[in-house]
């Protein structure tokens, strides 16, 4: 019976491999590839190809609307650069607004509170003076804030 003790070419397997898990990249890659490009194609082919009809009659309505005014946007535009906005109505002429917080509050996902001497509400009224006309009863006062910790007995 005869034995073979010949080493195994290991440079060869080596290079079976290689060339197999090369071969299997190259071909996901391609397949991948043309893959993609007939998915595109079949979506430009339903989609990309047709006319948007509806768009483009409100965009010719739009554009006779703004050409068939009572003064044409194109006119209304030359108006505005020659003239600018001298004797324009109050109701279109930027103004400051001294009741608008809402700068001062911030972002809305991380509100601020503004602080009271920045708001336009004017401060409250002084709390009344007691009335001293009964001089056995004690004198009375306002009811206590409803956010105020109630009074200690000492």
């Amino acid at each position: 019976m005869a034995l073979d003790n010949t080493q195994p070419k290991v440079g060869a397997i080596a290079q079976v491999a290689v060339l197999a898990i090369v071969t299997l990249l190259v071909t996901r890659v391609v397949l991948l590839a043309y893959f993609d490009h007939m998915a595109q194609a079949e979506e430009y082919r339903k989609w990309g190809s047709l006319s948007p009809e509806a768009l483009h009659s409100v965009r010719a309505d739009e554009k006779q609307r703004l050409s068939s005014g009572a003064v044409p946007i194109d006119k209304a535009m030359q108006m505005m650069v020659s003239k600018g906005r001298v004797g324009a109505s109050p109701d279109i002429m930027p103004a400051s607004s001294a009741k608008d917080i809402a700068p001062l509050q911030g972002w809305t996902k991380m509100p601020a509170e503004v602080p009271p001497a920045m708001t336009a509400a004017p401060p409250p009224p002084p709390a009344p003076a007691a009335v001293a006309g009964d001089a056995g009863a004690p004198p009375t006062t306002a009811a206590p804030d409803a956010g105020a910790p109630p009074p200690r007995n000492p």
